[in-house]
């Protein structure tokens, strides 16, 4: 039985994680510049966000993985994942930088320390980790903002598209002293937001 390998060369951003470790190690910089000149050396480059691969009609198990990827100093490293899972040969494998949703069924997904859930009008933030401080409606596009504490979290900035109606994206950024969810909506709407004692906020389109 014939298993795939997966080989795809791409550039690693490590800035979010490099900036949360500089704040704790000041000699980082050096290392953080170098990062600076690399994304400067690709900007030809395209960013990952999805690539795809068509297994044969007789492929049934995928065993493993492997990366290879370039470092900030142009030396490249493969890594290998050990899959050894049987797949449906129809549907192709792909590999994405995007932080999916678990449970397409459910809408389940989750970015840093946040937790979603979103069925119809009704979308619910879960943040055992924060609290929160105010939020409030931007237009053009009409998005709810919301704004937790950071109480010493990592830095973040990442999005989703949810590919649903109502709720289209959903991002978290970290800024100097709070963490700012943002939740474009795909039209015009007026919203409630409640809070439980748990910290799980449900908002309510209308």
């Amino acid at each position: 039985m014939k298993f795939a390998k997966i080989t795809a060369i791409f550039g690693i951003s490590v800035f979010s994680c490099m900036s949360v470790y500089a704040s704790q190690n000041p000699f980082m910089i050096n290392a953080n510049q170098r990062d600076f000149q690399a994304q400067q050396n690709n900007k030809g480059k395209k960013h990952l966000t999805a690539e795809s691969v068509q297994l044969p009609s007789n492929a049934r198990e995928l065993k493993s993985v492997t990366l290879t990827f370039q470092n900030l100093d142009g030396t490249t490293e493969s890594k290998q994942l050990k899959v050894d899972k049987t797949i449906d040969w129809h549907y192709p494998i792909k590999i994405t930088q995007q932080e999916a949703i678990r449970n397409i069924s459910k809408r389940y997904f989750s970015l840093n320390d946040f937790e979603f859930y979103m069925e119809g009008k009704t979308f619910v933030i879960s943040s055992p980790k924060h609290r929160i401080l105010r939020h409030f409606l931007l237009a053009n596009p009409t998005t709810i903002v919301v704004d937790f504490s950071r109480d010493k979290g990592a830095a973040y900035d990442g999005n989703i598209g949810t590919g649903e109606k109502y709720y289209a994206k959903v991002g978290v950024n970290a800024k100097s002293n709070l963490y700012r969810v943002s939740i474009e909506l795909d039209g015009i709407y007026q919203y409630t937001l409640k809070s439980a004692k748990n910290n799980t906020h449900t908002i309510q389109l209308r």
